[in-house]
């Protein structure tokens, strides 16, 4: 399964990739390699998001059967911008 991870651009900027797409045979799988490429839940609560904006990336991925329609799944609003790519894929080992 392919599950993307989605950022929201709290503070007005995103940090790395808007969206992280991981490869994993489950949502706990892809929770801890989401982790281990940087994401981090509950940053309003750390104290590392602004409350005004909320959490930086959001918990619960939505999940797809192959890597195209997960990267389909992207919204068209989003735009790559210097500093932060619509999308990264981490695929499985």
């Amino acid at each position: 399964m392919f599950y993307r991870f989605s950022q929201n651009n709290t503070g007005g900027f995103y940090v790395g990739p808007q969206e992280l797409i991981v490869e994993a045979s489950s949502v706990e799988e892809a929770e801890a390699r989401a982790v281990a490429a940087g994401v981090y839940f509950d940053g309003v609560a750390a104290e590392r998001d602004c409350d005004c904006c909320g959490d930086r990336w959001f918990r619960d991925p939505d999940a797809f059967a192959s890597r195209e329609e997960a990267i389909a799944s992207i919204l068209d609003t989003r735009q790559h911008e210097a500093d932060s790519p619509v999308y990264q894929l981490i695929e499985a080992p």
